[in-house]
């Protein structure tokens, strides 16, 4: 579970960083460019739906193909340390 909560919190950060940087987050209320009319602001809960959506399920399926795969390693290691005692 850490390797996935550290996998999503970086992103999330790095995600954050990319909106200040290209300006779409201000100081000042609504904080979100895109929410100042109703257009923009539709578009862009269509965006966080949709793309949002996809880069957590993509995460998340990174994790799981880690966790399996450390799993197989280990599962690999534990014979062979098993051998080397005897």
């Amino acid at each position: 579970m850490n390797w996935l909560n550290t996998m999503l919190w970086g992103g999330s950060a790095l995600l954050a960083f990319e909106h200040v940087w290209h300006g779409e987050v201000t100081p000042w209320f609504p904080f979100l460019t895109a929410a100042s009319n109703a257009a923009d602001a539709q578009e862009m809960l269509h965006e966080m739906f949709t793309s949002g959506v996809a880069m957590a399920v993509l995460v998340t399926l990174a994790w799981v193909a880690m966790v399996l795969i450390s799993q197989a390693v280990s599962k690999k290691k534990a014979p062979a340390a098993a051998k080397a005692k005897a």
